[in-house]
This record gives structure tokens, C-alpha cells and sequence, in this order.
């Protein structure tokens, strides 16, 4: 039988009518925080107590965990009485050096009644010298233990781990019980309140993309739902392997379902094209290799017309076309096996 001669076939069809189409740049790439932190040890000793769980929420500053404190409090209490003696140290000097002054005067007094002679106001003179440098050496003393007391307070406080960022631990790297010295890794913190996406843009699409674009895109652990961002900073440089530069996109975080380390697939709105011809990719057959027409059918004088089609972009399941077609075509939306150039069709109502 004939393809005239055929049953009509009835297929669904569409009409073609320009429409404004997004224009866009794919980008995929990995959430990151933008405050990502690692905690390490300041100090040694064993840890005898860790007050936070993985996933439990932190501030700025709070103790998550403790090292063994006792060494570091004797050792503080000894730094404190080497600061006593050193305090007794320069009383006693400044006495002395007080003494000395005072024979001096007397010396010279004695010396112009010729009471004494030259020779004993030069020692009365080198025994003021002598109390006033042990003066100077007791006050250094004297600092020296005062910053060792400094030292000692800030072992102490080192005992007590504390994290610098508000976040979320990420991860232990300790328990109870190990000993730790410094750098030994504690724990890491992330902040997925501020969330980035880093993703690379090819170089041929670098003319359309600028900071303050909007991104739309999804992830895997909530593919019907779609997340905003916007476009902060390209990188000025291209990457001479990828030929892409990297572009950072800030991230819309606030129903809190983002996580730092997510897969993200998306799109940067750079434009709309208006008067666009879109079909949907479903009514498209597309060129399988080099030389291949990609092509569409419509429906003419009831019967189905191949016609070859040049493609554009392709967004949401649409392919836009960009010669071939004009408005008003009515075109096959679906692929049929029965379907072929003369083939009789009729449009499903």
C-alpha cells in the first residue's frame, strides 16, 4: 500500500509562534562555603573532653573542646611566684640603690670638710653606680617574669579549644582520651549560610556573561526544586588547559537545604531573544553524526512534510530553531515509527 493510499495517522502537533527566549550559559560545578575552617591543637597534652557532635551548630568563639589543664595550671602558679621574688628582688635593690645615694652625698659633704679623701668618694661613687644597675637588672628581671606569667595564662587558655567562625562541625578528627599537640587537626567547621558556587565558563561565552547575572540551578538531592544565585566575579584569566575561566556565584541559602560540597548543574540568564521559534526537542530528530540534517515534521494538506531545521539553544526540553521553519508551521511534537515524508496525518483534537 501506497503512502497516500495509507490510514491517516493521528498525531499531536503544535503551532509555531515566536516567543521571548531566555538566553543562557550552562555552568556546573561544587558548593562552597565561603567560611570553611580547620581547628588545630595550640597546646599538648591529652583531650579529656569534646562537647560537640558532627552536624551540631556553633558561634564564634565557643569552647568545643579541653586539653588536660593541670601541668599548665602548675606551671602558671610557679610563673606567678618567680614573679614574687622577682617584685622582692627590686624592692631590695631600690633600698640599696637608695643607700648608696644617700653615701654619695654624704661623701662629697665630707669630702669639701677634708674629712675623707679623694680615693673614698670615687668608691662611695662606683657603689651608687653599682646599686642603680642592679636596680636596672632586678626591673628586667622583673619583666621577664611578668611575660612568663603572660606565656603561662596563654598555655592555659590554649587548653581550651575554641572555634574562631560561626558554622556547623563538619567533621572530628579526635575523641576524648587522644593527645594532641600542635598542629594536630581537632575538628573542621563550615558556614552554609554563605554558600558559593564555583563553576567554569567556557572562553567562546565569556563576551556574555558579567557580574550581576542570575543563576538558576539544581542539585541532585533536590531535583525539583530550583535554587537562585547571582554572578559576583569572573576571573580575569583564562585558563590556558580548560580554556574556561572560573566564575563565583553567590549563593540564595535561606531555606537552608544547600549543603558545601553539593554537585550543581544551572544556567546564567545573559539575555532574551525575542521572536524566537521554539519547538520541543521531542519533535526533533537530530542528526546522529557530521553531515546529518537534524529535521522536524509538519503537517501540510494533511499529510506529514519532512522539513530540515537548523537548531539554536536548547532550554527546559525546547530546542529553538533558527532556520527552517516560520510562524504559523504546524508541527508533529512527537516521534511516531509510522511516520514518514506523504504520510497522511490528522491532529489529535
Amino acid at each position: 500500500m501506497s503512502a497516500a493510499q495509507a490510514p491517516s495517522i493521528t498525531v499531536q502537533a503544535i503551532q509555531v509562534r515566536p516567543e521571548a527566549l531566555p538566553l543562557t550559559v550552562p555552568v556546573t560545578g561544587t558548593l562552597v562555603s565561603k567560611t570553611a575552617v580547620d581547628i588545630k591543637a595550640e597546646t599538648t597534652g591529652r583531650l579529656v573532653a569534646f562537647r560537640k557532635e558532627e552536624g551540631d551548630t556553633v558561634s564564634a568563639g565557643e569552647v568545643i573542646a579541653s586539653v588536660d589543664e593541670e601541668n599548665y595550671r602548675l606551671a602558671l602558679r610557679q610563673a606567678q611566684a618567680s614573679v614574687e621574688v622577682a617584685e622582692a628582688a627590686l624592692s631590695r635593690a631600690q633600698i640599696q640603690a637608695s643607700h648608696a645615694k644617700s653615701e654619695l652625698e654624704r661623701a662629697r659633704n665630707l669630702l669639701r670638710s677634708g674629712g675623707i679623701t679623694q680615693k673614698d668618694l670615687e668608691a662611695a661613687q662606683l657603689a651608687d653606680r653599682d646599686a642603680q644597675a642592679q636596680v636596672v637588672l632586678a626591673e628586667a628581671q622583673l619583666a621577664q617574669a611578668r611575660a612568663a606569667v603572660d606565656a603561662a595564662q596563654k598555655r592555659l587558655r590554649d587548653t581550651a579549644i575554641r572555634v574562631p567562625v560561626a558554622g556547623s562541625i563538619q567533621r572530628k578528627y579526635v575523641n576524648v582520651g587522644a593527645y594532641v599537640e600542635p598542629p594536630t587537626l581537632v575538628a573542621s567547621v563550615v558556614d552554609n549560610r554563605q554558600l558559593e558556587l564555583e563553576s567554569p565558563v567556557p572562553a567562546a561565552y565569556l563576551g556574555q556573561v558579567r557580574p550581576g547575572q542570575r543563576v538558576t540551578f539544581h542539585v541532585n538531592s533536590f531535583p525539583d526544586t530550583t535554587f537562585e544565585g547571582q554572578l559576583i566575579e569572573l576571573n580575569p584569566a583564562v585558563d590556558p588547559l580548560t580554556r574556561s575561566a572560573k566564575a563565583r556565584i553567590r549563593v540564595n541559602n535561606a531555606s537552608g537545604r544547600l549543603r558545601a560540597g553539593m554537585f550543581a548543574q544551572g544556567e546564567i540568564l545573559t539575555g532574551v531573544r525575542q521572536e524566537a521559534l521554539v519547538v520541543p526537542a521531542s519533535a526533533v530528530y537530530r542528526g546522529a553524526g557530521p553531515g546529518q540534517e537534524s529535521y522536524v515534521f509538519v503537517v501540510e494538506n494533511g499529510k506529514a512534510v519532512r522539513r530540515a531545521v537548523q537548531l539554536g539553544r536548547e532550554t527546559d526540553s525546547r530546542l529553538e530553531i533558527t532556520a527552517g521553519l516560520k510562524a504559523g508551521d504546524v508541527v508533529i511534537a512527537e516521534q511516531r515509527l509510522e511516520l514518514a515524508d506523504g504520510v497522511p496525518v490528522q491532529t489529535a483534537r
